[in-house]
């Protein structure tokens, strides 16, 4: 059964999935589209156009618990993921699953991914990756950009669980660490600070917010130095 999206911004949608209440992120390009952490499966998800990626903020169970299912029914779709996660997949412990009642493993992904890489998606959409360590060593954040009138356009940040709405992810859990986190949180606001005040920042879990209102917050929790 489908499940309802929300809109954020013309090319960008979520869904709420209901087990932990994971945020998953659809990002519509020219002729295909890119899920963002697929803890729901093929059969919850509108797709306006074939799926061409699979990207992972991070390799917690509720945001890739349905990636085997994405992997089994559509083989040639890449999942993407930062190699700081990559021992997580294979052990119920470190990836929460466990945690969950609902142990399980997953595959390695398809493209490692490091700091710095730009992703392309197509010839109007690409991708920044930011690797933001605290909340796992292998943690993402990605600036999705548009190409347009010859001019590159950021149109939002998937945060994941570093950065939420007006807090940040646990640093208790395995490969957890909070002095990296601190340092993730200044990086994000310095990023955040050179983005439009209005730009969407997309969290793993809970409510949208915005640049403004994220550095905002990151200024006052003593992050903006």
């Amino acid at each position: 059964m489908k499940k309802k999206s929300y809109e954020i911004t013309r090319e960008l949608r979520y869904y709420q999935e209901g087990f932990r209440s994971c945020n998953v992120y659809v990002l519509t390009c020219f002729d295909s589209e890119v899920v963002f952490d697929p803890s729901l499966g093929t059969d919850s998800i509108d797709q306006k156009y074939p799926v061409s990626k699979l990207i992972a903020t991070h390799a917690h169970y509720d945001h890739i618990g349905r990636v085997n299912e994405w992997k089994s029914e559509y083989p040639a779709v890449p999942f993407l993921m930062h190699g700081g996660d990559i021992p997580m997949l294979g052990d119920a412990d470190l990836n929460a699953s466990i945690l969950f009642g609902r142990p399980g493993t997953f595959p390695k992904p398809d493209r490692v991914l490091n700091e710095g890489d730009v992703i392309e998606l197509d010839s109007r959409y690409y991708l920044d990756v930011l690797n933001t360590p605290g909340h796992t060593m292998g943690s993402s954040c990605f600036i999705i950009n548009r190409r347009e009138d010859h001019t590159d356009r950021p149109v939002a940040v998937i945060s994941g669980d570093t950065l939420f709405d007006r807090g940040w992810g646990r640093t208790d859990f395995a490969t957890g660490d909070d002095a990296l986190m601190r340092g993730s949180l200044r990086r994000l606001y310095r990023v955040l600070s050179k983005l439009p005040e209005g730009m969407p920042v997309c969290p793993g879990h809970s409510s949208i917010t915005n640049a403004s209102d994220a550095c905002r917050f990151l200024a006052f929790m003593g992050f903006a130095d």
